[in-house]
């Protein structure tokens, strides 16, 4: 058989990275990309158990992790970061937050948040935007929160708002939530990992107005950059959604990359790390096959086009 491509043709690569000072054999069980408080670049989350929680910049060639000394005593089981903070959820839903800074990029010590206005709900998922959190409780209500930061200006205690979950069959809950880094996105998958998105979000009505649920495929974790959603399967396949647009945020289908991995989460520009089966740290690489001239002229076609932006396929010929 041949095959013959129409279009743009990309080449995709996952780089297995052995950060400074570890032993090529650690396992990693979690990686989270968010916004560096540095202002420059990314940085990367890395836990090798709930106990333990490393940071590393990906402006650093070395890749050198610096340790991040946890709450006492607790088991964390979740976490998700802005440029300004990163957030805790430990076993027993309480959260945790460390504020950040360019001056103290990994920040100095963790604020318990007062949960009380929740009264016996229990947090199981949470997700920061820029300047917004939401959260998921144990019976899939979805809460929101102005302010990534304990205490707000003002001093008084930010308050959750409670938003109604989708509409669902008895017995199906959400299990957790994501947000996009600019809080222009809102996503959330079930019990049955269908997912969601919710609609109608703008800068006037940061909450949305309603649900939609996303067909096509079934995820376990959802990866969201300022332009585009990743989901990671049930059976560690990766896919993108294709489509989504400020008048379409369910965006129109989805199309798997190669690769399989345990963990997904991806930098606000775009670009996708992993945790492999066997728990390294993959970081994908891509290279763009091009029929343009233009294009092969310019070494930096991220510039002009972004290559998951080709949506171009093989046929057998």
């Amino acid at each position: 058989e041949f095959h013959v491509a129409k279009g743009n043709l990309i080449g995709t690569y996952w780089n297995n990275i052995v950060p400074r000072g570890t032993a090529s054999a650690t396992k990693w069980v979690f990686v989270l990309a968010s916004t560096a408080s540095s202002k420059e670049g990314s940085f990367l989350w890395l836990c090798q158990s709930n106990k333990d929680l490393f940071c590393v910049s990906d402006q650093n060639p070395q890749f050198r992790p610096s340790t991040v000394q946890l709450p006492p005593e607790t088991e964390m089981v979740h976490y998700s970061a802005c440029q300004d903070a990163i957030w805790g959820l430990d076993s027993l839903g309480q959260i945790f937050i460390r504020t950040l800074s360019s001056s103290c990029p990994t920040g100095m010590h963790w604020t318990k948040l007062d949960l009380s206005q929740l009264g016996a709900v229990k947090l199981i998922s949470l997700t920061c935007g820029n300047q917004h959190v939401w959260a998921c409780d144990t019976s899939g209500g979805i809460y929101f929160r102005v302010g990534t930061q304990p205490l707000n200006p003002s001093l008084m205690l930010p308050a959750w708002i409670m938003i109604e979950p989708p509409i669902q069959p008895v017995g199906i809950n959400l299990v957790s939530i994501h947000s996009s880094p600019n809080d222009q996105m809102l996503w959330a998958i079930d019990s049955k990992w269908n997912v969601h998105v919710r609609v109608g979000i703008t800068d006037e009505m940061p909450v949305g107005t309603d649900w939609e649920h996303v067909p096509g495929l079934q995820a376990c974790q959802l990866a969201i950059s300022t332009r585009t959603v990743w989901a990671r399967c049930p059976n560690g396949d990766v896919a993108r959604r294709y489509g989504i647009t400020d008048k379409n945020p369910a965006g129109d289908y989805w199309k798997k990359i190669p690769g399989n991995v345990s963990r997904l989460t991806v930098t606000p520009l775009d670009e996708l790390w992993a945790i492999s089966t066997s728990g390294s740290l993959l970081q994908r690489l891509t290279k763009t096959f091009s029929h343009s001239h233009s294009l092969q002229k310019n070494n930096d076609t991220s510039v002009l086009l972004h290559p998951d932006d080709f949506e171009d396929e093989w046929e057998v010929i």
